[in-house]
C-alpha cells in the first residue's frame, strides 16, 4: 500500500489530462455526495475507440489522481471493454485506496462509463454500485 500511496501523491501533484477538452464527442459529469467530489470527463471517440480523454472539476487528491491514472490505460480502448471496468481494474493496475476512499478512486470510471452510455444512446446509467465490486 506504501507504493500505491506514493503513486497517488505523484498523480495528484502532477495530473495528466487535467483540462477541458474543446472538441469532445461526449462529456459526462458525476458527483460523489459523500465527499463532495465533482468531476467532468471528456471523451473523443472514433470507430468505437477512445482517442482522447480529459477531465476537470472540483475534486479531492484521490479523485484527481485516479482520473489522471486512468488516462494511462484508456486511450485506444474499445468502448465495450471500458464499459466493463471497475475498481478491480484499478487494483490490477496497482491503484489501491482504503475502503473509505473507494468512491473517489472510481468516480472517473463511473463518469467514463456513463459518457459511453450517453454516446451509444443505450439508456443505461451506471451507479457506484456497478463500479465498486463490493
Amino acid at each position: 500500500m506504501e507504493e500505491s500511496n506514493l503513486m497517488i501523491q505523484e498523480y495528484a501533484k502532477n495530473p495528466l489530462c487535467n483540462y477541458t477538452m474543446e472538441d469532445y464527442s461526449v462529456k459526462q459529469q458525476e458527483w460523489n455526495f459523500i465527499c463532495g467530489d465533482d468531476i467532468s470527463v471528456y471523451l473523443r471517440i472514433e470507430d468505437n475507440k477512445i482517442v482522447e480523454y480529459s477531465f476537470d472539476g472540483n475534486s479531492s487528491s484521490i479523485t484527481i489522481a485516479s482520473a489522471s491514472f486512468l488516462s494511462e490505460f484508456i486511450i485506444w480502448k474499445d468502448l465495450a471493454e471500458v464499459l466493463t471496468w471497475s475498481y478491480n481494474n484499478m487494483l490490477a493496475w496497482w491503484f489501491e485506496v482504503s475502503p473509505r476512499r473507494k468512491r473517489a478512486a472510481v468516480i472517473a470510471i463511473l463518469a467514463v462509463r456513463n459518457a459511453i452510455h450517453n454516446y451509444l444512446k443505450d439508456w443505461i446509467e451506471d451507479t457506484f454500485d456497478d463500479v465498486l465490486d463490493d
